[in-house]
């Protein structure tokens, strides 16, 4: 695995293990349970399909970087277990966090119909 990338990989392992901590979850995930994991959803989003960014991109020149992968937990009272985790893009984690699966489909679907009718 190319150097760059498996930083990335112990990056988001780190991460993880310290929103476990202040949350105080349950965390057994190794790296090699999140590499595996990536691979197993062909690099892309566990919610979306959509292909996410293994390094941080800034093609529009700025630093946040919506389709950047990030570890979710399926269901957050559980916690980081190999079973429990996927990755998703960061902009849907970031909608998960505030909102139900549900709410974001509705969301999403809301978006699809508005933008065909135009």
């Amino acid at each position: 695995m190319e150097k760059e990338k498996l930083a990335m990989f112990k990056k988001a392992h780190r991460a993880a293990k310290r929103r476990a901590l202040k949350k105080s979850l349950l965390f057994k995930i190794t790296i090699d349970d999140i590499v595996s994991q990536f691979y197993t959803q062909d690099k892309r989003c566990f919610y979306s399909g959509l292909q996410m960014n293994i390094i941080k991109s800034s093609k529009n020149g700025l630093l946040h970087d919506p389709f950047k992968m990030t570890i979710d937990c399926k269901n957050h009272l559980v916690g980081y277990t190999k079973e429990n985790i996927v990755w998703c893009l960061y902009c849907v984690n970031s909608l998960k966090q505030r909102m139900s699966e549900e709410e974001i489909i509705d969301i999403c679907k809301a978006v699809v119909i508005h933008n065909e009718k135009n």
